[in-house]
Parts: structure tokens; sequence; C-alpha cells
């Protein structure tokens, strides 16, 4: 890459310069939209059935829904319905991110997140996804992380990477976005280990590698000022 890849180029969604601002760079989790309460017509698709009671759409508002995601192929176009880019019916769709994981001997497990119910056509009040992050930009610097993380982000990735931006533009059409976050911003981070039950459950918690054993030995002293016996 080139000698500008730790040098990301800075734009700012707000156009005012944020010192707190925080780039997470990785793949975007699959996004399945999908009307509450309605069956699926649609097929060959990644497009998900949820149920809900509180639907309140009439036959021609659910069916011009239909035909906005019938047109969804792509995560790019899931993001810009969810944000409410264009004329879209206003009806309430769900949507749900889903990241595939190949685990051997296992076979493929999904870790899956449903977000709360939008309105097409509408920017949500809260937004939410996920993602497998590989890296992250911080005051002007591009960084690598040790270990691709899954993180579930209270923010929608950017319609598109910025130009130049660290070089993951190169891969965007890879399924790599970027998340503009603050470094207050809450987020979750789930790590993924496969060894064998005696590595990941009984080594890890032998004394001196099991943190709980701390915690026990804290409590301990400051029962009745310190003292363990009676």
């Amino acid at each position: 890459m080139s000698d500008d890849y730790h040098r990301p180029t800075l734009t700012f969604p707000n156009g005012a310069y944020n010192a707190t601002q925080v780039r997470l760079y990785g793949i975007e989790a699959e996004i399945g939209i999908s009307i509450p309460g309605q069956a699926s017509e649609i097929s060959n698709t990644n497009i998900y059935v949820q149920t809900a009671h509180d639907v309140s759409a009439d036959e021609r508002e659910v069916n011009a829904a239909k035909e906005v995601l019938k047109k969804a192929t792509s995560n790019k176009v899931r993001r810009g319905i969810m944000l409410g880019k264009g004329n879209l019916p206003h009806i309430p769709i769900r949507a749900s991110f889903s990241i595939k994981l190949d685990i051997k001997e296992f076979g493929t497990a999904v870790v899956t997140v449903t977000a709360q119910t939008y309105m097409l056509g509408s920017k949500p009040e809260k937004e939410l996804s996920c993602g497998l992050i590989v890296g992250y930009a911080y005051e002007g610097h591009t960084f690598d992380l040790p270990k691709p993380k899954i993180m579930l982000v209270n923010k929608f990735p950017e319609l598109e990477i910025p130009k130049d931006d660290s070089d993951y533009k190169l891969k965007e059409d890879e399924g790599y976005a970027v998340w503009i976050v603050d470094k207050l911003d809450q987020c979750v981070e789930i790590e993924i280990n496969q060894g064998f039950v005696e590595q990941l459950v009984l080594e890890a918690n032998l004394p001196g590698k099991r943190s709980p054993t701390m915690y026990a030995a804290r409590q301990a002293l400051g029962h009745r000022s310190g003292r363990l016996t009676e």
C-alpha cells in the first residue's frame, strides 16, 4: 500500500472537525429487511420475515413496500432504504444484521442482530448495525486490530467509504465499509474462540488465570474488616 495508507483522508459528516472521531473499518454484516407480520413473497434474496402485532398499513401500502424490497438486492441499497433515501411508502420495516461463521467440525453458525422497527422513507431516531471490524483510524492514523472482532455499533456504516480512506476504498466491492463514530459511543464486542473444553474452560480457569478468583479473594478480604475467621 502507499505511504499515505496510515493517514486517512479526514472527512466529517457534520462539516466540522471532530477531535474524538473514530473510524472503524471492516466487513459489513448481511442486512435483511422485511415487513413485520407479512408473509414473504420474495425468493432468492436475503430478506427475512419477522412478526409484529402493531403494524398498521393497507394493502396498497404493503404492496408498494414489497416492490421496494424486491429491488433491494445489495447491502448498499438496503442501507439507503433504512436511512430514508428515495421516495418510499411510509410503512414499518424490520432490519436484521447477520454474520456467518464457518466453524470447523461444527459447520456454519450465524450471529444475527435484530434492530428496532424503522419507517420506510424516514431516517430512524436510533441506529444499530453489526460488522466484522479489522482496523480503525484515530487522530489521522490507521491501525490494524491484531484479531478481527464482531462488533455491534450504534451507527450505520457510511453509504460509501470516502475516497483514499486508508486504501479501504479499494476493498469496498469486497464488502468493506467504514463506521464513523465517536470514542465515547457505546458498542459491544463479541470475541470468538474455538478449542477443546480442556483449553477454554479448565486451563483458562486455573489459579492465576481465572479472573473471578481475584474477585472472590477481594470479597473474602473485605468480609468482617478482613477477618477470614470468626
